[in-house]
């Protein structure tokens, strides 16, 4: 019976090719989008679930609260003492790993220095995370000083082929680092990426004053807890909460600020983190609530498509149904024939579809910044969730015009007394406009995205990033390049400014889009109303303001004639004077900032406008600057708009005559900034690509329907043409109620939309405004799609001569 069925539903299929087709361009691509957002969803919350003991892992972070303001601050990190406490106090924990960057130590190699992302790790790290260790012993690996694991591309990177066990490697140019053990390389859906680990016992090695017992303050160590099997996890992370409270409560209110422990759950730490990732790429779930819920309409107008059209041929295929009802067939039978059609022009549109997945995955790629391939749609849980949404697709869009079609009755039908009916009709307008509705919003947030990225693009940011070359000089051991002179000023700078098309030149510990140590504690000398604030403190020299475009609002610069302010002095920003309570920057002259760690600590002789060191999704923060290029790691260069080429050349040899083992490494500070857009910018082209698919699903459907509107009014138009009616007011006629239905939708659209669109914009602390012009945009361009796609067929239909139609008559 089934294979009838097959057979039947091909004739039914060739014998209506025009409606075939409409479906099946519009299934396959709900289908094609369904199932790309699938494999990026699968693979967005499998992140660091293939460690097995993934649900007792959790990363122990820090919340800090400043007592003046209010503002809570986060961390992913914690003070020396926190891991230690937790394994020594709290019986729920099983393990604790310390964990610590280590990527400013750079391997030497025949000669050449080399950067990779480097971390330490205490002994337990195999133990609690289920990194495959390839070579060496898990447990001793990571347990003497100096020693380093290696994963499997970095030792063959280095060692070739041979047995890297017990071989030596060189960092820091005198550091020589035994390796203790090769771990099979990271997977992609790892949180934490590095190429090397090397114990956590060199990390305290390399510290002097480093102490379980001391350095609370010093927030930079990540630590990972194991907790024990069946304990009450809400019970421990509400006691240890409180470590910080329990044994620095003083010294923290005397800071200005409470400190508390929080705890993240492993799986959780890759798409729902607040605290950020310093250890790899970091996802956001709000993007994959988005993708899948555009996805799941894509597939909804897909299914509405069929069901529009099935329940609109419903007439042309009454009479099949009366006379397989005379001669026997049951409802059952007829429903189970027409979800077979459905199932089959699925199946067909699925084929369809892997056609375009394999044409548009390196946009997909593109958009959503992942590397994909074809192979990933075989793997098991891929195939899985691809039966399941092909056979979702094909239940949704068949089963409706399976009961409708099949609950026709014989006598109406072969009487010739059948119609739509008013329920029918009144179905289809409302799916139209649901389609159309959802087409509008989805671009009015698409133009709101755009919006908010030309806003963030063209705002004044408060300095000049164009035409500034920086150097990274992070790993450059003598910076100053065959030294440096006694006040600290580069030979390799000096070199760079005596250069015709170098305006400028400044070195210092941080740039825009490159901040330097956020998060610094410091309170004014004389405590108004008591309490810190945090703060960013930059390392600068006297040429930053005016290589970086900065304008100062009151006070003075550095000046190298002004001994005692080059060594006490501070430069602050108009946020900074706010946060403190001094109220104007001309009060602030002459005030004093203290901190618990010394930095920034001195007197402000400075303040500086207002400029955004971070994007626009950030709010402005306040900032130090103290005179300190030894501290500095970026060389900023302004340069004039001619002869980039040459001036690139020329610094880079320069380079390699000062630095001809470290790699030059370089951005432009516009180029630099804008990144911090990326996300925004994929989330356009997220909005952009799904716009067009949204809207050619419906207009395709839009077509089908009018299609079979214009074959049911072919009679109707035959007389009005000879009652002398005019094919404009034919088109007319027959165009006005789509219109309505589009500009309803529309008109349904724009507050869904808006509230969307506000939502979003809410997690930028400078944003653009939904202006009305959004909504006009969207509505004449729906009524002019429609219009464009109805007279395509109605005017057809209007042309047609009239004793065609009246023939039969």
């Amino acid at each position: 019976m089934f294979r009838n069925f097959i057979k039947i539903a091909f004739r039914s299929l060739l014998k209506f090719k025009g409606y075939a087709s409409i479906n099946l361009l519009g299934l396959a691509l709900g289908l094609s989008t369904g199932i790309l957002i699938l494999v990026y969803v699968l693979d967005e919350i499998s992140f660091d679930k293939f460690h097995t003991k993934a649900d007792r892992i959790y990363r122990v972070g820090t919340d800090m609260a400043e007592l003046k303001t209010g503002v809570t601050r986060t961390s992913e990190a914690n003070g020396w003492p926190i891991g230690a406490l937790l394994e020594k106090d709290f019986p729920e924990v099983e393990k604790v790993v310390y964990m610590a960057n280590g990527s400013n130590l750079q391997i030497l190699h025949e000669g050449k220095h080399f950067d990779e992302r480097l971390y330490y790790a205490g002994n337990d790290f195999f133990e609690i995370f289920s990194f495959p260790l390839l070579k060496g012993n898990p447990a001793t690996a990571l347990t003497k000083i100096n020693a380093i694991v290696l994963t499997e591309s970095m030792a063959k990177k280095y060692f070739g082929e041979s047995d890297p066990l017990g071989k030596t490697m060189t960092l820091a140019d005198t550091l020589a680092f035994e390796v203790t053990g090769v771990m099979k390389d990271l997977p992609q859906q790892s949180h934490m990426q590095f190429n090397a680990l090397m114990s956590f016992a060199t990390y305290i090695a390399l510290r002097d004053g480093f102490s379980y017992n001391d350095g609370w303050g010093n927030i930079n160590v990540r630590n990972y807890v194991l907790l024990k099997p069946d304990v009450n996890k809400e019970n421990f992370f509400a006691k240890a909460r409180n470590i910080y409270m329990d044994h620095v409560k003083s010294n923290l209110e005397e800071w200005g600020m409470y400190m508390y422990v929080a705890f993240e759950p492993l799986p959780d730490i890759y798409l729902r983190t607040t605290r950020g990732n310093g250890m790899g790429p970091i996802g956001s779930i709000d993007r994959v609530y988005i993708v899948t819920g555009i996805a799941a309409f894509v597939i909804l107008l897909a299914c509405i498509n069929f069901i529009n059209l099935a329940t609109a041929r419903s007439v042309y295929r009454a009479k099949e149904v009366g006379l397989r009802k005379v001669v026997g067939s049951t409802r059952q039978s007829l429903i189970y024939q027409f979800l077979s059609e459905s199932f089959l022009l699925t199946i067909l549109s699925f084929v369809i579809a892997l056609a375009l997945i394999g044409l548009t995955l390196p946009l997909f790629n593109q958009v959503l910044a992942k590397t994909y391939t074809l192979s990933v749609l075989a793997q098991p849980v891929a195939m899985l969730g691809i039966v399941i949404l092909v056979s979702l697709i094909a239940f949704l869009s068949g089963y409706y015009p399976a009961v409708v079609m099949s609950s026709l009755k014989p006598s109406e039908v072969l009487k010739g007394s059948l119609t739509t009916g008013s329920r029918g009709v009144q179905l289809r307008r409302v799916l139209v406009v649901f389609q159309f509705m959802i087409s509008a919003t989805l671009i009015i947030c698409t133009l709101v995205v755009i919006d908010q990225l030309d806003y963030m693009q063209n705002r004044d940011l408060g300095f000049s990033s164009h035409q500034v070359l920086v150097l990274d000089m992070d790993k450059v051991t003598d910076r100053g390049g065959q030294g440096s002179s006694p006040d600290g000023v580069s030979v390799f700078s000096n070199e760079l400014e005596r250069m015709s098309t170098v305006e400028s030149v400044s070195f210092a510990n941080a740039v825009p889009s490159r901040p330097g140590w956020v998060g610094q504690w410091a309170f004014p000398e004389d405590k108004p109303d008591g309490g810190s604030i945090s703060v960013e403190y930059m390392a600068v020299d006297e040429a930053y303001l005016k290589t970086l475009g900065v304008t100062l609002v009151a006070g003075r610069n550095f000046d190298l004639n002004r001994p005692a302010e080059i060594k006490d002095g501070l430069i602050i920003n108009e946020t900074c004077v706010q946060k403190m309570g001094w109220g104007t920057p001309e009060n602030a002259i002459g005030k004093r900032i203290d901190s618990p760690s010394k930095h920034p600590a001195g007197e402000v002789i400075g303040v500086v406008k207002d400029y955004h060191e971070f994007g626009l999704q950030q709010e402005i923060y306040p900032m130090t600057m103290d005179y300190n290029p030894k501290r500095g790691r970026y060389e900023a260069i302004r340069f004039k708009t001619t002869g980039v080429k040459d001036l690139m050349t020329s610094i880079e040899t320069l380079w390699k005559k000062y630095y001809p083992n470290n790699e030059f490494k370089y951005f432009f500070l516009d180029e630099n900034f804008a990144r911090q857009y990326q996300t925004e910018q994929r989330m356009a082209k997220v909005f952009e690509v799904f716009s067009i698919v949204t809207v050619v699903i419906a207009v395709i459907g839009l077509i089908g329907l009018v299609s079979f509107m214009v074959i049911a009014k072919t009679k109707e138009i035959g007389i009005r043409k000879v009652l002398g009616a005019d094919v404009l007011s034919i088109t007319r006629l027959l165009s006005r109620e789509f219109l309505a239905l589009v500009l309803l939708a529309n008109i349904i659209a724009i507050p869904l939309a808006w509230y969307l669109a506000d939502r979003w914009l809410e997690s930028f602390a400078y944003r653009t405004t939904v202006g009305p012009q959004i909504f006009v945009i969207t509505i004449v361009a729906g009524l002019v799609i429609t219009l464009v796609a109805v007279s395509s067929q109605t005017i057809k239909a209007a042309l047609m001569n009239p004793v065609k139609s009246l023939r039969n008559e």
